[in-house]
Protein backbone atom coordinates (compact mmCIF):
# COMPACT_ATOMS: atom_id res chain seq x y z
CA UNK A 1 0.00 0.00 0.00
CA UNK A 2 1.02 3.15 -0.89
CA UNK A 3 1.43 6.57 1.13
CA UNK A 4 -1.05 8.07 -0.54
CA UNK A 5 -3.67 5.05 -0.15
CA UNK A 6 -2.79 4.59 3.55
CA UNK A 7 -3.57 8.26 3.87
CA UNK A 8 -6.54 8.44 1.97
CA UNK A 9 -8.02 5.06 3.99
CA UNK A 10 -7.01 7.10 7.36
CA UNK A 11 -9.26 9.98 6.30
CA UNK A 12 -12.53 8.27 5.32
CA UNK A 13 -15.45 8.06 7.62
CA UNK A 14 -16.35 5.36 9.78
CA UNK A 15 -18.91 2.82 7.78
CA UNK A 16 -22.80 2.35 9.19
CA UNK A 17 -24.79 -0.22 8.50
CA UNK A 18 -28.50 -0.46 8.75
CA UNK A 19 -29.44 -4.23 8.20
CA UNK A 20 -33.28 -4.75 7.71
CA UNK A 21 -35.79 -7.45 7.61
CA UNK A 22 -38.61 -6.98 5.46
CA UNK A 23 -41.54 -6.15 7.33
CA UNK A 24 -44.59 -8.93 7.95
CA UNK A 25 -45.82 -10.27 4.48
CA UNK A 26 -49.38 -12.35 3.51
CA UNK A 27 -49.04 -16.04 4.33
CA UNK A 28 -50.84 -17.18 1.27
CA UNK A 29 -49.30 -16.18 -1.98
CA UNK A 30 -50.52 -17.05 -5.89
CA UNK A 31 -47.43 -15.47 -7.34
CA UNK A 32 -44.74 -17.94 -5.50
CA UNK A 33 -42.45 -16.78 -2.88
CA UNK A 34 -41.00 -14.27 -4.38
CA UNK A 35 -44.41 -12.46 -5.24
CA UNK A 36 -45.27 -12.20 -1.74
CA UNK A 37 -46.60 -8.91 -0.71
CA UNK A 38 -46.93 -7.15 2.98
CA UNK A 39 -49.70 -7.61 4.94
CA UNK A 40 -51.35 -4.34 5.80
CA UNK A 41 -49.74 -4.73 9.34
CA UNK A 42 -46.30 -5.21 7.25
CA UNK A 43 -47.37 -1.74 5.32
CA UNK A 44 -47.94 -0.10 8.85
CA UNK A 45 -44.62 -0.89 10.33
CA UNK A 46 -42.62 0.05 7.14
CA UNK A 47 -44.66 3.28 7.16
CA UNK A 48 -43.61 3.59 10.79
CA UNK A 49 -39.83 2.81 10.34
CA UNK A 50 -39.08 5.28 7.80
CA UNK A 51 -40.33 8.07 10.10
CA UNK A 52 -38.51 6.86 12.79
CA UNK A 53 -35.12 6.53 10.74
CA UNK A 54 -35.58 10.13 9.38
CA UNK A 55 -36.78 11.33 13.12
CA UNK A 56 -33.06 9.53 14.48
CA UNK A 57 -31.38 10.43 11.48
CA UNK A 58 -30.68 6.71 10.23
CA UNK A 59 -30.91 7.97 6.67
CA UNK A 60 -28.30 5.52 4.23
CA UNK A 61 -26.14 7.05 1.43
CA UNK A 62 -26.99 3.82 -0.78
CA UNK A 63 -29.26 1.13 -0.42
CA UNK A 64 -29.29 -2.69 -1.19
CA UNK A 65 -32.65 -4.83 -1.78
CA UNK A 66 -33.68 -8.38 -2.77
CA UNK A 67 -36.20 -8.39 -5.48
CA UNK A 68 -38.85 -10.22 -3.60
CA UNK A 69 -42.00 -7.95 -3.99
CA UNK A 70 -42.37 -8.22 0.28
CA UNK A 71 -38.27 -6.45 0.45
CA UNK A 72 -38.88 -3.88 -2.62
CA UNK A 73 -42.96 -2.77 -0.94
CA UNK A 74 -41.22 -2.74 2.37
CA UNK A 75 -38.32 -0.01 1.12
CA UNK A 76 -40.94 2.08 -0.97
CA UNK A 77 -43.11 2.59 2.14
CA UNK A 78 -39.40 3.01 4.65
CA UNK A 79 -38.25 5.49 1.65
CA UNK A 80 -41.04 7.48 1.35
CA UNK A 81 -39.80 9.34 4.55
CA UNK A 82 -35.99 8.76 3.82
CA UNK A 83 -36.23 9.81 0.23
CA UNK A 84 -32.86 7.81 -0.65
CA UNK A 85 -32.32 7.80 -4.63
CA UNK A 86 -29.49 5.25 -4.48
CA UNK A 87 -30.54 1.88 -4.81
CA UNK A 88 -29.84 -1.28 -6.32
CA UNK A 89 -31.79 -4.76 -6.36
CA UNK A 90 -29.37 -7.28 -6.02
CA UNK A 91 -30.63 -11.20 -6.58
CA UNK A 92 -28.69 -12.49 -4.15
CA UNK A 93 -30.18 -11.04 -1.49
CA UNK A 94 -33.45 -12.89 -2.14
CA UNK A 95 -31.18 -16.44 -2.74
CA UNK A 96 -27.67 -15.77 -0.87
CA UNK A 97 -26.68 -16.89 2.42
CA UNK A 98 -25.19 -15.11 5.53
CA UNK A 99 -21.91 -15.03 3.41
CA UNK A 100 -23.62 -13.88 0.38
CA UNK A 101 -24.68 -10.96 2.20
CA UNK A 102 -21.22 -9.55 3.80
CA UNK A 103 -19.99 -10.17 -0.11
CA UNK A 104 -22.25 -7.56 -1.20
CA UNK A 105 -21.42 -5.26 1.65
CA UNK A 106 -17.89 -5.84 1.29
CA UNK A 107 -18.35 -4.93 -2.76
CA UNK A 108 -19.96 -1.27 -1.84
CA UNK A 109 -18.30 1.83 -2.72
CA UNK A 110 -16.38 3.73 -0.02
CA UNK A 111 -17.80 6.83 -1.31
CA UNK A 112 -20.70 5.73 0.83
CA UNK A 113 -19.98 5.87 4.85
CA UNK A 114 -23.14 4.37 5.16
CA UNK A 115 -25.55 1.34 3.75
CA UNK A 116 -29.18 0.17 4.07
CA UNK A 117 -29.54 -3.75 3.38
CA UNK A 118 -33.17 -4.95 3.04
CA UNK A 119 -33.36 -8.47 2.95
CA UNK A 120 -34.66 -12.00 4.42
CA UNK A 121 -34.43 -14.12 7.46
CA UNK A 122 -32.65 -16.37 8.48
CA UNK A 123 -29.05 -14.62 6.21
CA UNK A 124 -29.98 -10.98 7.41
CA UNK A 125 -30.39 -11.75 11.21
CA UNK A 126 -27.58 -14.32 11.01
CA UNK A 127 -25.51 -10.88 9.24
CA UNK A 128 -26.48 -8.86 12.45
CA UNK A 129 -24.89 -11.43 14.67
CA UNK A 130 -22.23 -12.23 12.64
CA UNK A 131 -20.76 -8.58 12.39
CA UNK A 132 -22.48 -6.56 15.43
CA UNK A 133 -20.51 -8.13 18.12
CA UNK A 134 -19.79 -5.56 20.55
CA UNK A 135 -21.87 -2.90 22.02
CA UNK A 136 -24.38 -2.41 25.05
CA UNK A 137 -25.77 -5.60 26.78
CA UNK A 138 -29.31 -4.71 26.06
CA UNK A 139 -29.04 -4.36 22.42
CA UNK A 140 -26.92 -7.66 22.18
CA UNK A 141 -29.24 -9.46 24.67
CA UNK A 142 -32.15 -8.19 22.37
CA UNK A 143 -31.05 -10.40 19.53
CA UNK A 144 -31.35 -13.78 21.63
CA UNK A 145 -35.00 -12.63 20.95
CA UNK A 146 -34.90 -13.64 17.39
CA UNK A 147 -35.31 -10.97 14.33
CA UNK A 148 -39.00 -10.39 13.88
CA UNK A 149 -40.52 -8.82 10.48
CA UNK A 150 -39.32 -5.25 10.43
CA UNK A 151 -36.42 -5.19 12.57
CA UNK A 152 -33.60 -2.66 11.92
CA UNK A 153 -30.38 -3.24 13.52
CA UNK A 154 -28.00 -0.31 13.37
CA UNK A 155 -24.24 -1.31 12.87
CA UNK A 156 -21.01 1.37 13.27
CA UNK A 157 -17.54 -0.57 11.45
CA UNK A 158 -14.28 1.13 12.61
CA UNK A 159 -13.51 0.30 9.15
CA UNK A 160 -12.20 2.88 6.28
CA UNK A 161 -13.11 0.27 4.28
CA UNK A 162 -16.36 -1.31 3.40
CA UNK A 163 -13.81 -4.48 2.08
CA UNK A 164 -12.02 -4.72 5.51
CA UNK A 165 -15.38 -5.35 7.72
CA UNK A 166 -14.41 -7.85 10.20
CA UNK A 167 -17.19 -10.75 11.97
CA UNK A 168 -17.59 -9.46 15.66
CA UNK A 169 -15.23 -6.23 15.76
CA UNK A 170 -18.28 -3.82 14.80
CA UNK A 171 -20.72 -2.17 17.26
CA UNK A 172 -24.51 -3.15 17.49
CA UNK A 173 -25.44 0.82 18.20
CA UNK A 174 -29.43 -0.55 18.37
CA UNK A 175 -32.13 -2.03 17.35
CA UNK A 176 -35.26 -1.67 16.39
CA UNK A 177 -38.39 -3.75 16.00
CA UNK A 178 -41.82 -2.78 15.59
CA UNK A 179 -43.24 -2.91 19.21
CA UNK A 180 -39.89 0.10 19.90
CA UNK A 181 -41.72 2.39 17.05
CA UNK A 182 -45.02 1.35 15.97
CA UNK A 183 -46.75 -0.01 19.32
CA UNK A 184 -50.30 0.80 19.73
CA UNK A 185 -50.91 3.65 22.16
CA UNK A 186 -52.30 1.50 24.71
CA UNK A 187 -51.69 -2.01 25.92
CA UNK A 188 -53.98 -4.54 24.09
CA UNK A 189 -55.01 -6.18 27.36
CA UNK A 190 -56.87 -2.56 28.37
CA UNK A 191 -58.94 -2.57 25.59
Amino acid sequence: MTQETMTDNQNQAPKRLYLLRHAMAMSEYSDGDKGRKLAPKGKEDAVALGKMMKKQGYIPQVILCSPATRTKETLQAVNDSLNVDNITKSEILYTGSTGDYLYEIQKLDDKYDSALIVAHNPSIYELVILLGGQGKEFNLQRLSEGYQPATLSVIDCECASWAEIQPVENTLSDIKSPIDYNAPARPTRWM
